[in-house]
């Protein structure tokens, strides 16, 4: 079973829109933002890498962080 992450990523997004699970778009920006630290890359309009741009790589991370943040916290009802 190939792209076996890809293809429950794909099916819990939809179901994720359908019964408006906020609390999957947090997850799904952490898992996000672990993947682009581990692999030091970010595939958004284009690939963008750590070694390549590192001042526009880590403007992203931090973008996607606070990102994240604001998923929980508002997920949490903290804000």
């Amino acid at each position: 079973m190939g792209k076996w992450k890809t293809k429950l990523a794909l099916i819990l997004l939809i179901l994720a829109v359908i019964f408006e699970w906020n609390w999957f778009w947090a997850v799904f920006i952490l898992l996000g933002l672990i993947n682009m630290i581990k692999s030091k890359t970010i595939h958004f309009v284009e690939a963008v890498s750590q070694k390549d741009s590192p001042k526009l790589y880590w403007t992203m991370i931090v973008i996607w962080s606070l990102l994240a943040l604001y998923s929980i916290l508002s997920y949490l009802n903290a804000i």
